[in-house]
């Protein structure tokens, strides 16, 4: 497997498995957003929605005080139109409340979901939300 990532790419052994977290954090006191980009494969017979319920079932039993907004559809890149799900999610982690936007995509044509977490420590501004979208719509899927 050829295996990119910023700086250039890797010839992988094709048993590998891509887990790979990219996290993209603020710059001190910009009052920016951290963004986490992940992957998963859903499980045999999974769908979209029972991924997504599955994980954050998963994400409730680690932190206290999860809450979970009314999933909206989303695309995803100005082109790809990737369709996908978003919504807010908060919880207290460590004595601090931290404020998500999640946007979780199935890629074409596979098993893969493709997460998206735009995270502050306070509920996300307008600016903030306008960001989630600017970045959510400059996705374009690699050509295969």
């Amino acid at each position: 497997m050829r295996y990119h990532f910023n700086e250039g790419f890797i010839s992988a052994p094709d048993y590998s498995l891509d887990r790979t977290v990219h996290v993209l954090m603020p710059s001190p006191a910009s009052g920016g957003l951290t963004i986490v980009i992940t992957r998963e494969d859903m499980e045999v017979d999974e769908t979209p929605t029972q991924f997504v319920d599955r994980q954050m079932a998963l994400a409730a039993k680690q932190v206290s005080k999860f809450s979970k907004g009314v999933p909206e559809p989303q695309k995803l890149g100005a082109r790809a139109k990737v369709d996908g799900v978003r919504f807010p999610v908060s919880y207290k982690q460590q004595g601090q409340t931290l404020h998500h936007v999640q946007a979780i995509f199935q890629l074409p044509d596979t098993r893969k979901m493709l997460s998206f977490t735009f995270t502050s420590p306070a509920p996300l501004t307008p600016e903030q939300l306008q960001s989630v979208d600017a970045v959510l719509g400059s996705f374009e899927l690699h050509a295969k």
